[in-house]
């Protein structure tokens, strides 16, 4: 089963600047960005993305690595 990991990036945010959290599926090239907005300060983004994660059994352990699959996958 293909894991999913939910990841807080800098250059992804609303017009009003709230942190947009963006999905990665390990070993595919790439992440999605979600519709959703998690607020400006980008340490509780970033804690609701652990917390999301930790929800889906993944480590910040396992999240590095499905992020570092999705960023050395092959592009199709």
């Amino acid at each position: 089963m293909q894991r999913l990991a939910i990841i807080i990036l800098e250059t992804e945010r609303t017009a009003d600047g709230q942190y947009i959290p963006c999905i990665v599926k390990e070993g595919e090239r790439g992440y999605y960005r979600t519709d959703w907005a998690w607020g400006k300060d980008k340490k509780i983004a970033e804690a609701c993305a652990t917390s999301r994660n930790e929800r889906s059994g993944l480590s910040e352990d396992d999240v590095t690595t499905i992020v570092g699959s999705s960023m050395f996958a092959k592009a199709e």
